[in-house]
């Protein structure tokens, strides 16, 4: 079953602000219909196993040196 986050939910689990999620939102890093979607005009849900991809892409797991986008 898909788990999907409010914006403060989404910036408790992976430790980045609020503020910091919306301009990834604003600068389509985010998008909708791929990484959330709308239910209501202002009101954004983020798709948990979209967001985790989008986190670790392109991460090597066997090369140290590489870093997700975000410390977990």
């Amino acid at each position: 079953m898909e788990q999907y986050l409010t914006t403060d939910e989404l910036s408790k689990r992976i430790k980045m602000s609020p503020g910091s999620i919306r301009n990834l939102v604003w600068k389509k890093q985010l998008r909708e219909g791929e990484h959330f979607v709308r239910p209501t005009g202002r009101k954004m849900l983020f798709v948990w196993s979209s967001i985790e991809s989008w986190l670790f892409q392109g991460k090597d797991f066997s090369d140290t040196e590489k870093h997700s986008r975000i410390n977990i």
